[in-house]
């Protein structure tokens, strides 16, 4: 269970994580959630590879639709992850998805109101009903990536998470090239 009322830090006083900036912990945090969107978006175009109609291209463009989640989850670490550091990581992980899952149904919430006066419908702007659906990998996302910024900052974690940030990178390129070639040929 969670501690909210934690009195003393969750980790180790000496480690790299309590000293960083709030930006400090915003960017590697954006490099933890691109990592594992990537990685996500990469598994689902695998799996649409075995269906009897595959479009690994608007697979493969998903990549946008993290954009924004992005955006969300590093306003959050920017403007929480000071209060975030003093529980254990796995507790500061599942807050900090559950925190953005949160933030972003907030944020919706006036897109919604201008999409319904724009064109009433029943369905609204759909953003809301997206979130409902995109909710859970939403917060598995911000909480694996979060997880992963937060190792990345140890001598061990540094260790494979560049290396992996960098593979993860140019395998989603090669693949996106690849499906450029394949699409103009």
């Amino acid at each position: 269970m969670v501690d909210l009322h934690q009195t003393e830090p969750g980790l180790p006083v000496e480690h790299p994580w309590l000293a960083l900036s709030r930006w400090g912990m915003a960017w590697r945090a954006a490099l933890g959630l691109i990592a594992v969107g990537l990685c996500i978006v990469m598994v689902m175009a695998v799996f649409d590879l075995g269906t009897a109609d595959p479009k690994p291209g608007m697979v493969l463009s998903l990549a946008g639709f993290g954009a924004p989640q992005l955006v969300v989850f590093v306003l959050v670490a920017a403007l929480l992850g000071p209060w975030l550091r003093r529980y254990y990581p796995f507790s500061q992980a599942l807050l900090f998805g559950g925190i953005g899952v949160g933030a972003a149904f907030v944020l919706a919430v006036p897109f919604e109101i201008v999409a319904q006066v724009a064109n009433p419908s029943p369905w609204g702007g759909g953003l809301l009903l997206v979130l409902m659906i995109a909710g859970l990998p939403f917060f598995l996302t911000g909480a694996i990536g979060y997880g992963l910024a937060i190792w990345s900052v140890t001598r061990k974690g540094a260790r494979v998470f560049w290396p992996l940030l960098a593979a993860v990178l140019a395998l989603y390129v090669t693949l996106w090239t690849l499906h450029a070639i394949g699409a103009s040929t």
